[in-house]
């Protein structure tokens, strides 16, 4: 299982409440969110320095490392889950790049069917990138695809955050189920922080350009966040069967009929 998946469904696990002076488990979890990086171009000490800093993962873009190059950052990664963010274009190419140690691959609704067909995609834990405004009835769809995934991505580098934005965020988190990772903008407020949280992002991306300081304030920032009301993070939309009337209102007419 991938390192970076198990850490998103710990959130999602809620222990009983604890007596005497035990504490819970979601009592002692300070984050309520993951920090993870995009991080090609970088180098192995400053990934070195982002995981010291507090960073749950780093994503490199299949089409930017050799073989030999993610080698290294696989070494030099320490606790920090590695993921490959793969074009659909470049899938075989991108196979090739895939070991046990990745963690994770990122791909979008343009992936072919047929590169899952080796065993290189099998063990990485899957995270597939979609629109937040898709309609709600294909955001459905998702957790019946195949291959199964574990996680959807949206893209939320947007200049100001509005409440549009959250709105379709939490629109993708309660129609698909899945966790929802979110690529944002560095220089997010606590209020921002507190508004993505609230809408049931599990995990922020920050850009390439992020330094360890800038991270570790975003961490620090999350660490810090008011706790968030249970009924916010209750999740999903029940699926409530529909109920067909028109057979009972017809034989409600022919008895009618022969009275």
């Amino acid at each position: 299982m991938s390192k970076f998946i198990e850490k998103l469904n710990s959130f999602s696990k809620k222990s009983a409440p604890s007596l005497g002076f035990r504490k819970s488990t979601e009592a002692v979890q300070k984050t309520s969110m993951l920090v993870a990086v995009e991080s090609s171009g970088k180098s192995d000490e400053e990934l070195k320095s982002l995981a010291d800093a507090g960073a749950s993962a780093a994503i490199i873009d299949s089409a930017s490392v050799t073989s030999s190059g993610l080698g290294k950052c696989l070494k030099n990664c320490g606790d920090m889950a590695i993921g490959l963010q793969i074009a659909s274009a470049k899938y075989a190419s991108a196979a090739k790049l895939i070991t046990p140690e990745v963690d994770f691959i990122v791909f979008d609704l343009s992936m072919p069917v047929k590169a899952f067909d080796g065993k290189e995609f099998e063990a990485a834990g899957k995270i597939l990138t979609v629109d937040s405004s898709m309609e709600a009835s294909l955001l459905r769809t998702i957790n019946d695809l195949y291959p199964s995934v574990n996680a959807v991505m949206i893209d939320m580098r947007v200049t100001s955050l509005t409440l549009e934005n959250l709105m379709n965020c939490r629109k993708v988190a309660d129609f698909t189920g899945q966790h929802v990772i979110a690529q944002v903008n560095k220089s997010l407020t606590r209020a921002e922080l507190t508004a993505l949280r609230d809408s049931r992002v599990k995990s922020l991306i920050l850009p390439a350009d992020t330094s360890a300081a800038e991270l570790t304030r975003v961490v620090n920032d999350i660490a810090e966040l008011p706790a968030m009301d249970r009924k916010k993070d209750q999740g999903g939309i029940a699926l409530v069967p529909r109920i067909e009337t028109r057979a009972a209102a017809e034989e409600d007419e022919g008895g009618d009929d022969d009275d």
